[in-house]
Parts: C-alpha cells; sequence; structure tokens
C-alpha cells in the first residue's frame, strides 16, 4: 500500500481512544456508509463507544448492509469523542454543519483513498492507489485484529463495487479482485449486493431516467455529453434526487464521449455537477476548479448558478481538455 502516514501512529491512538465518531459525505454512496458501518462495528467488538453518522441517512438501495440501522442522522451537540474519523471525505464541512461546529472531539484521523490537497485531519490515511476508502478501512480493521466476518466482508465489498463500477473501470486491478475474492470467502455475497444495487430500483428511478436522457446533448464533435435533472423532472417522476446518483455514468457510455456531465438542481439555487471521464481526461483537476474533488474519471462539485449558466461555465471548463 501507498499510505500517507504514520501507520503505526493512527493504530495506536485508535486503541487508546476510547469514545468514537465515524462519519462520511453528505449524499453517501456506497463506498462511504460501507466504510463507516465496517469501521464501526469493528470498533464496537474491540469493547469501544461508537456513533456512525450521515446527515443524509443511509441511501434506500444500501439499507440491506448489516448495521446501517445504526447510522444517525442528528447530533445533539452535547456528545463527547476521544477521536473521529473521517471516511471517503477530509473536510469537515463536508459531513455536516453541525459536524464541522461539534465542540466535544478532541482528535481527527482522515480514511480515504482520493488525491488530497488539504484535509481537516490531525492524522491522515491516504492511499490513492486503494480502489476504495473501504479497502483502506479493511487494512485498518486486519491491523486491530478484528476478524473479518460476513457483516464487515460484505460492507467492504460494497465499496469495491461500488468504486469500481463492479470491477469494470480503470481502477479495477488484480490486487482489487484478489481483495473481493478473499471477502466472498468470508460470506460477502456478490448476487446479494448485486441485486440490492443495480436490481431493486423503485419505479421512479426509470421514469426519472427518461426524463434525464430526454436533455442528452452532445458537443466537440460526440467527445463531450450531458444532461440534466431539474426539480420539475422529479415532481414529474415521482422520484427522489438520490435515485439519479448514478446517471452520470449514461453519456459517458456512448461511444465517442470522453468526458460526460451531469447537471442537476439542488437546495438553495445550486447545482450539482458530477463529470466522469472514459480515457484521458482528469475531471478531478477540473473539479478542484470548482472547489471540488473526486478522481480522475469521476468527480464533482457544487455551483451557485442556474441551470444553464452551470452548463455554460463546465463546458467552458470541458472543451480546453480536447
Amino acid at each position: 500500500m501507498s499510505i500517507k502516514a504514520d501507520y503505526e501512529a493512527i493504530i495506536e491512538s485508535i486503541d487508546k481512544a476510547k469514545t468514537f465518531f465515524i462519519g462520511s459525505h453528505v449524499n453517501p454512496d456506497g463506498d462511504g456508509i460501507g466504510s463507516t458501518i465496517a469501521l464501526g462495528v469493528a470498533l464496537e467488538r474491540m469493547g469501544k463507544s461508537v456513533v456512525m453518522y450521515n446527515r443524509d441517512g443511509v441511501p434506500y438501495n444500501l439499507g440491506f448492509l448489516k448495521g446501517s440501522e445504526k447510522v444517525a442522522t442528528k447530533l445533539s451537540g452535547n456528545e463527547k469523542f476521544d477521536l473521529a474519523i473521517m471516511v471517503d471525505c477530509a473536510q469537515r464541512d463536508r459531513i455536516s454543519e453541525d459536524f464541522e461546529k461539534h465542540k466535544g472531539i478532541s482528535s481527527y484521523i482522515c480514511i480515504d483513498h482520493h488525491e488530497l490537497d488539504v484535509a481537516d485531519a490531525d492524522f491522515l490515511l491516504v492511499d490513492k492507489n486503494a480502489a476504495s476508502t473501504g479497502e483502506v478501512v479493511l487494512h485498518v480493521i486486519e491491523n486491530m485484529g478484528v476478524a473479518i466476518d460476513q457483516q464487515i466482508a460484505e460492507c467492504i465489498y460494497t465499496t469495491l463495487v461500488v468504486d469500481t463500477g463492479f470491477f469494470k473501470y480503470s481502477n479495477t486491478s488484480a490486487h482489487a479482485l484478489e481483495i473481493a475474492s478473499g471477502l466472498v470467502k468470508k460470506g460477502a455475497s456478490p448476487w446479494r449486493v448485486a441485486m440490492h444495487l443495480d436490481e431493486s430500483n423503485p419505479e421512479a428511478t426509470y421514469r426519472l431516467l427518461a426524463l434525464s436522457l430526454s436533455t442528452l446533448d452532445l458537443k466537440c464533435e460526440g467527445k463531450y455529453a450531458s444532461m440534466e435533472i431539474t426539480e420539475e423532472m422529479l415532481k414529474k417522476s415521482g422520484a427522489k434526487m438520490e435515485y439519479s446518483e448514478e446517471f452520470a455514468t449514461y453519456p459517458r457510455s456512448i461511444a465517442g464521449v470522453e468526458v460526460s456531465a451531469l447537471f442537476r438542481e439542488v437546495e438553495n439555487e445550486r447545482v450539482k455537477v458530477s463529470l466522469r471521464s472514459k480515457n484521458y481526461v482528469d475531471v478531478a483537476k477540473i473539479s478542484k476548479k470548482f472547489d471540488g474533488g473526486g478522481h480522475c474519471r469521476a468527480a464533482g462539485f457544487r455551483m451557485k448558478a442556474g441551470l444553464s449558466e452551470a452548463k455554460k461555465i463546465v463546458f467552458e471548463a470541458v472543451k480546453g481538455e480536447f
């Protein structure tokens, strides 16, 4: 592993602490939630007191993970934590405003696999070669001496399939497949995970997808493709915004497209932009220009702009990459 941290110091900090906060970013995905639960369960088995948290809760398609019912969505502000561990996230404000303002935390650890410029933490454990944050968490759990059982294995397996696109993205390595194989041997069920993630979508998901696909727009001789989701589409389809998390991959799947963008209207007159690339454009670099981030092939950010303005600004930023 390529780890940017004093690994032994982090394990020592975990050993010494008794009360833990574990949380991930808002609008969580399978990597954030799977990592949170796996690490939380492991710490509980060590006799630690743990609060697992996500401001937006567990998405509908991840509720099958055993332990997901323990993930809280509120902080009282009065809790005291020896250690706060941020997984798949390096900025406190991306976890929540309540967490950022919390005064009862003694120390912070960030566990991630994104390339980070800054991190609001006392200790970093970052492996940008890992396929998922869950892969890094797995090594932490093993180093803590906690056995990997079916519950933990399925949580970590979920982080891998989400961040590798079911082992088809460019970050799928022999090492990632070896880890996945080991997790299956420990009890993770590939079919159970796939069924809940890919084959249990509400009908409204596809009504929303149909509306979004109707906005498909290709530019730069077919190298750039975009789609959008408006508040009106949500009302018409009866869908929730969380149903659209994977829509950004649809325009990228078109032959000849190198970069795809999904524009979603969100609260407070903002637009959430999800960028994907296929072979050579670093969309994380583009996203950083707008205070966002991610991976070279999948990244995103939010803009204080109307939908039309956001589309123009992003197109100008992307077109120079071809």
